[in-house]
């Protein structure tokens, strides 16, 4: 009989403990309901923990205990989303919870801001800067900081303000918005990109070189192909490239029309005195160029092409000095 009254003991004991858990998790899950209202940020890269610990600290939540454990009962492998949210101490933990999951974010205001193909960086800061609202100095001080340039793993910002359309974040400071513009470069000079450059001779930097001065001499996508082949030509043979458009780079300016006295301008960048290819780029070449330095057109074996000069951006071709002379003559 006694036997059987300290089991029973035990058990009411075991149940009472039982229950009073129950409770404590029941009261600790409630909201503490004061009536605070706060904007909450999730990082990128936090974990469950990361985020039960701070709203702990901000007092959305009573422990962060509850929030780890309604995690792992109802949104376990879920991943939480980072960004701004609204978040109230009257809201349940579940419901904050599915919030972050679902990356229910405060609406940011943005602003739209493209970038042409061909622009030079001094081109370029301005329009980001006027379409942004970030001083043109502060995107000028950037392109000299070197330990910024590091971080990025380019020598200079010329011809890695990639031409696209973007939408900012009116809060992004200038060094996210840079950041962004050249990752989405590097995503088209990929891996593969730099492999099929490399079967062409040319290491990426030097690609994208030639990149942006196909950018400037071919204005028609259809001939881009073959406008880089011409170059690649003449660089295997150890002939000049004898570009306009680096030129144009080296007097700071684009002219209709130059005059045999340009071309003899003292420049690295003047490939008429200047065996190889420019020391830098002179442009931000955009996807077309791009590709086409990974792709050259070699096949015919071009080395020369001028300007058909109707305004259809086109360029005849020729493969000797004779040819593209014959070429000249038809087109005036």
């Amino acid at each position: 009989m006694r036997k059987k009254r300290t089991l029973f003991a035990v058990f009411a004991l075991l149940l009472a403990a039982a229950l009073a858990a129950l409770l404590a998790v029941w009261i600790l899950g409630m909201p503490p309901n004061t009536g605070l209202s706060i904007e909450f940020s999730v990082e990128r890269g936090w974990g469950v923990a990361d985020v039960a610990q701070f709203l702990e600290q901000e007092s959305l939540v009573k422990s962060r205990w509850i929030v780890i454990l309604n995690y792992k009962r109802s949104f376990q492998g879920s991943s939480l989303q980072a960004g701004n949210y609204l978040l109230s101490d009257t809201m349940e933990v579940d419901s904050i919870l599915a919030k972050f999951i679902s990356g229910d974010v405060i609406p940011v205001a943005t602003s739209w801001v493209t970038l042409p193909p061909g622009l030079r960086m001094e081109q370029s800061l301005p329009i980001l800067s006027d379409s942004l609202g970030i001083p043109l100095s502060e995107l000028e001080a950037l392109s000299r900081e070197i330990e910024y340039l590091d971080a990025l793993g380019i020598p200079c910002f010329e011809g890695y303000l990639f031409p696209e359309t973007y939408e900012f974040a009116d809060s992004l400071p200038a060094w996210d918005v840079i950041d962004r513009i050249v990752r989405s470069g590097f995503d088209v000079m990929d891996d593969e990109w730099e492999e099929n450059c490399r079967a062409s001779g040319l290491s990426p930097f030097d690609a994208l070189v030639l990149a942006s001065i196909v950018e400037r001499e071919a204005a028609s996508d259809a001939e881009r192909d073959l406008v880089a082949g011409v170059f690649i030509n003449r660089l295997r043979i150890g002939m000049r490239l004898e570009s306009c458009a680096t030129v144009q780079y080296a007097q700071g300016e684009v002219r209709e029309v130059l005059l045999y006295r340009d071309l003899e301008i003292e420049s690295p960048y003047n490939t008429y005195r200047n065996s190889g290819l420019p020391p830098g780029p002179i442009c931000s070449p955009g996807v077309a160029s791009l590709e086409s330095v990974a792709s050259p057109d070699t096949t015919d074996g071009y080395l020369f092409f001028v300007s058909k000069g109707d305004g259809s951006g086109e360029h005849l071709f020729a493969v000797s000095a004779a040819g593209h002379a014959s070429n000249i003559r038809s087109i005036r």
